[in-house]
């Protein structure tokens, strides 16, 4: 079935129908935008209209071009470390709680998630795009793990996506180290699925959304039930990472006392 191509543009995403594909491109990292109230409300209610649109066979997400890498990712962090600020916390608090609800509606979503991304990736990234299905990277792509040289456990369920996709043991050992992760190694573990050059990355994601969209869609629509059937504690998890991470914030505010 053809269906006609629309465009909704807004100044953090753009999404556009190419015949059963549906393409979310980010134009800006999400990290500030989950505490805008309207920012979260219109991208949680796009995400619920294209899960509840029976004609998108595939749901294709480009990350935004302006990455977090593991720098900005510290710098941002560290601002709220030493701060005891009521409104630090509140804010922090709904970037959590933003964060959660975004991971739930992505890993929950009906149609088959493809994710495709590029450069220097903070982990709380890199964790985002194991909510999906299918993952695509360029070949200078590098999860940045900044977890140790902050002193703050994962946030978006990384513990939680590493161990059941890597076994325990393993999760442990890349989390503990502290160490990135290139995309040798990444595809290695079953991280991302392909690795393309740069200046194919779009057009390289199209063509592998559109070949999984000429599969039987009953066929993904069950296999990706029963794998999320395998992976049913992951909203309860969030909300325990939450907690944890508040904690840890708290003897970091205490230290610095």
């Amino acid at each position: 079935m053809i269906h006609p191509p629309r465009e909704s543009h807004t100044d953090l995403f753009t999404c556009e129908r190419i015949e059963d594909v549906e393409v979310l491109t980010f134009h800006k990292h999400l990290l500030h935008h989950l505490t805008d109230l309207a920012a979260k409300t219109r991208i949680l209610e796009y995400l619920e209209s294209v899960s509840r649109d029976p004609t998108i066979r595939v749901f294709l997400i480009l990350a935004s071009p302006q990455r977090l890498d593991k720098e900005m990712y510290l710098d941002f962090y560290r601002q709220y470390l030493g701060s005891s600020s009521i409104a630090d916390q509140t804010l922090l608090k709904r970037l959590y709680n933003g964060l959660n609800q975004f991971i739930m509606k992505l890993y929950k979503i009906n149609p088959f998630v493809v994710h495709a991304g590029s450069g220097n990736t903070a982990f709380l990234f890199m964790n985002l795009s194991l909510a999906c299905d299918y993952r695509i990277a360029t070949e200078e792509t590098l999860f940045q793990n900044p977890g140790m040289e902050l002193g703050l456990p994962p946030k978006g369920g990384g513990v939680f996506f590493l161990s059941h996709l890597l076994g325990p043991a393993k999760c442990a050992e890349i989390l503990y180290s502290g160490r990135d992760i290139n995309m040798e190694e990444a595809m290695g573990l079953g991280l991302v699925n392909r690795v393309v050059k740069q200046d194919t990355l779009r057009t390289s994601a199209l063509e592998t959304a559109h070949a999984f969209a000429h599969r039987s869609p009953q066929a993904l629509f069950g296999i990706k039930k029963l794998l999320g059937y395998c992976m049913k504690d992951l909203e309860g998890f969030l909300e325990y990472e939450n907690k944890v991470l508040e904690t840890t914030l708290r003897r970091h505010q205490h230290e610095e006392m």
